[in-house]
Formats: C-alpha cells, sequence, structure tokens
C-alpha cells in the first residue's frame, strides 16, 4: 500500500515511519527533509493545494501527524500571530488537505492531534 505521511519529519512522524516502511511505500510530505532514507519526500505545506495534490498522487491511504504546536509555553502566552499560524495549519490545512483527499480518491486515513496535548502547560516533552 503507498501511504502518505503529513508531517512525517516531525517528532510523532519520525516514530511511525520506520513501523510503516517495514510493509508499506512510504511518502513523507513536509516542509522539512524526512529524518529517514527510505521513503519518498514531498516538500510542501498543508495550506497550498497544489502540494496537496502533488503529494496524493498515487497514494493509498494517509496518516495525518502534522500539527503546529504552541512553541515555548500555552496558547495564553503566545502573541495573536502565533495563534493565528497555529490555527490557520491546524484547522485550515486540515480542512484543506482532508478536501484534496476525497478530491483524490484517498477514502482511508488517520488523524492524530499532538502530542504536546498530553504535556505540562502544552509545551513539548522534555
Amino acid at each position: 500500500m503507498n501511504i502518505l505521511i503529513t508531517g512525517g519529519s516531525g517528532m510523532v512522524g519520525t516514530f511511525i515511519t520506520p513501523y510503516l516502511t517495514k510493509k508499506h511505500n512510504v511518502t513523507v510530505f513536509d516542509i522539512a527533509p524526512p529524518k529517514h532514507d527510505n521513503v519518498k519526500f514531498i516538500q510542501g505545506s498543508m495550506l497550498e493545494p497544489n502540494d496537496i495534490e502533488k503529494a496524493l498522487d498515487g497514494i493509498d491511504a494517509f496518516v495525518n501527524v502534522t500539527m503546529k504546536s504552541p512553541q515555548g509555553g500555552s496558547e495564553t502566552t503566545q502573541d495573536i500571530t502565533q495563534i493565528k499560524e497555529n490555527y490557520e495549519l491546524n484547522n485550515l490545512g486540515l480542512h484543506l488537505f482532508l478536501y484534496k483527499a476525497q478530491e483524490a480518491g484517498v477514502m482511508k486515513g488517520v488523524h492524530t492531534s499532538t502530542m504536546t496535548v498530553h504535556s505540562r502547560n502544552g509545551t513539548y516533552f522534555q
């Protein structure tokens, strides 16, 4: 099966990629290069329709682990620009991705949240 991992270069994506490559062809879609060599990489943004279309070409299923988390504290300590950027990627980006996946006929997928929802003050585990 051809599986697309959105956000595959991030914390969660880095952990699930090796597992999925054991039995599947994996493509990582992210703004940053993946940490694994045995995957196809498509650089792009969840906010760019053309990037998403390119990433979904030939894909059977997806795992969405793209998530922009609060940096350096909780949402309450961020300025409005950071909050807006988080909202755009986490909500509008997801909506656009799901719309494009449906258009491309990719009807199998998994959506996850971020590990930071389980941490103290919305920061990364350390």
